[in-house]
């Protein structure tokens, strides 16, 4: 699940992964296109934490996520973020769903929010570049998905 843009180009590269799962793409509607990447897609209304409807777009957020999650029933879930990806994974890992998170490319010395929100709970969370260690010791350097 990812906002378009820099996280949907991340995951897309995730090409091998999608041709050997049966796979479906949450992602905010916006004017980028959309990867060939998943057969069933869904969309979201775009979120920004600085707008004033902010709460009560999260909150649609989590309703949302239970009623796509109990429809698909993942096995795991894997995101590059952003805050969209927040309430899809807090909802799957209640109905047990691994989730695996990769860092953004971009995130370099700084971790995201959303990176600092999933670390204490993903059972995976892979980062891109070995100075991001130091920030989770947890994760796994994945190397660069460019």
């Amino acid at each position: 699940m990812h906002p378009q843009g820099g996280h949907l180009e991340e995951i897309s590269k995730l090409k091998t992964i999608e041709q050997q799962n049966d796979c479906f793409l949450i992602t905010e509607k916006s004017d980028f296109e959309l990867k060939n990447f998943c057969s069933r897609k869904y969309m979201t209304s775009q979120t920004n934490r600085k707008q004033l409807t902010f709460l009560p777009k999260f909150f649609w957020l989590f309703i949302k996520a239970i009623y796509i999650l109990l429809m698909e029933k993942p096995d795991f879930i894997i995101t590059t973020g952003a805050l969209i990806a927040y309430p899809f994974c807090v909802i799957g890992k209640l109905m047990s769903t691994k989730i695996i998170y990769v860092e953004s490319f971009a995130r370099v010395q700084t971790p995201s929010l959303t990176g600092k929100l999933l670390y204490s709970f993903t059972d995976l969370f892979i980062v891109q570049w070995e100075d991001m260690l130091k920030l989770y010791p947890k994760a796994m350097l994945g190397g660069g998905i460019f």
